[in-house]
């Protein structure tokens, strides 16, 4: 029996993703899976009659999908899919929480993992002049993905500046890291770390490859792979990449975990087939045998 998912995307990164998403598909024909793309507009879902409901362009589902790879921020949707037992990847928990930058830090602190001082508030606190903190430091916004909505502040205008972009976003503060303008994302399928990467920018202190950073292969040493574990033992992820900055001394601080990981820089260092590495995960995950003809 073949295999049946859903791969969806909103929109507006269905455009910017368009070779990724042919390469999902390419792998699933190849590994018999019937995977269809999907963009989330067209799903509607909640309560009918008492009962969870699924809409696919406003019409009951003949049949749900053995599994749903979702390619869009929407934590609501991914716990009421496993609600209607549709296995998600990522899971409603990896989604609710490594989707706030915020919640991340929270549930990982107290576990041996290395990371900055990390400060929860409402933008519009930025102005009372109770601040956790010392200028200089670095403000972001608790849901900002891709190094936007990251921000360092050097005086009290810089500040002011900021919180009238943000106005009443909720946001996260912390230190400069020892190493501003370069950063670490190791790829992580399942338990198991796929692959690192270096990432730098000497014209800022964003190192996001999308943003003009360069990008290579990195190796992991035994003392940073055991931190890596420590995270990955938190979670039961599909596929993520966990973030990391540097202290002066070049140890790993925890940064964030990107629930929708964006594959480029792993493309670009490495001959690494992770789509089909992702899908055969999934399989084996499902019970499927999936092995290609």
């Amino acid at each position: 029996m073949k295999a049946r998912g859903w791969l969806i995307y909103e929109e507006e990164h269905a455009k910017k993703n368009k070779a990724f998403i042919e390469w999902f598909l390419d792998e699933a024909i190849e590994l018999e899976i019937e995977l269809d793309f999907i963009l989330q507009s067209r799903i509607s879902f909640g309560v009918h009659n008492y009962q969870l409901v699924l809409l696919l362009d406003d019409a009951p589902l003949s049949e749900s999908p053995d599994f749903v790879i979702m390619r869009n921020i929407d934590p609501l949707f991914n716990e009421q899919l496993e609600r209607m037992r549709i296995p998600c990847f990522n899971s409603h928990h990896v989604s609710v929480i490594c989707n706030d930058k915020a919640r991340t830090h929270q549930y990982l602190a107290g576990k041996g993992i290395p990371m900055l001082d990390t400060y929860f508030m409402e933008a519009d606190k930025l102005l009372t002049g109770n601040l956790p903190l010392p200028i200089p430091f670095i403000i972001k916004t608790r849901t900002g993905r891709g190094g936007g909505d990251v921000f360092m502040v050097e005086n009290i205008e810089q500040v002011e500046a900021v919180h009238a972009q943000l106005s009443a976003r909720s946001i996260i503060l912390q230190p400069l890291a020892g190493s501003p303008g370069k950063d670490l994302r190791v790829y992580v399928l399942g338990s198991e770390v796929v692959w690192a990467v270096l990432r730098s920018n000497k014209n800022s202190f964003k190192a996001n490859y999308t943003l003009g950073g360069q990008a290579e292969a990195y190796s992991l040493n035994e003392a940073e792979l055991i931190i890596v574990n420590k995270i990955i033992e938190q979670f039961d992820f599909g596929l993520v990449g966990i973030d990391f900055l540097f202290d002066e001394d070049g140890r790993l601080l925890f940064n964030e975990i990107e629930d929708v990981v964006g594959c480029r820089t792993l493309c670009v260092t490495s001959d690494i087939n992770i789509v089909k590495s992702y899908l055969e995960f999934i399989l084996q995950k499902l019970g499927f045998e999936g092995e290609p003809t």
